[in-house]
């Protein structure tokens, strides 16, 4: 799997996907992360997809994400959730297509294309 969590404070969570990653390499991961009594105190989740190389995920396996999330969000309600992603139709498909399905999760979502654009964001949000 290479995803990599960086729990920057008790309220950031930095996560970089890197060189191949796959739908179930995702969830997993996603569900792993919910368990961490950290996640509790999330305000800030930014998911860093510059380093993807290889992206094995199909729309399916983002609904399967989405469903996972609704359970998930729960835990943290008021977080916001930036992802970061190349300026191709791969990288944006994928997340416009996770942005619509999760429009009826709690957290704010937002698409970006640089890390500094992502962090300007969450510093941005109530």
């Amino acid at each position: 799997m290479a995803i990599k969590d960086i729990w920057e404070s008790r309220q950031t969570l930095y996560t970089i996907y890197s060189g191949k990653v796959t739908g179930e390499d995702l969830v997993a991961s996603s569900l792993e992360k919910s368990g961490d009594a950290r996640f509790d105190d999330i305000r800030f989740i930014i998911a860093d997809w510059l380093q993807a190389t290889d992206i094995e995920i199909s729309p399916e396996d983002v609904k399967h994400l989405v469903a996972c999330l609704r359970s998930i969000s729960r835990l943290c309600p008021n977080a916001k959730n930036a992802s970061i992603v190349n300026r191709d139709e791969t990288g944006n498909s994928l997340v416009a297509w996770y942005k619509y399905l999760a429009d009826d999760l709690s957290w704010d979502i937002g698409i970006f294309h640089s890390e500094e654009e992502a962090r300007e964001w969450c510093k941005n949000q109530p």
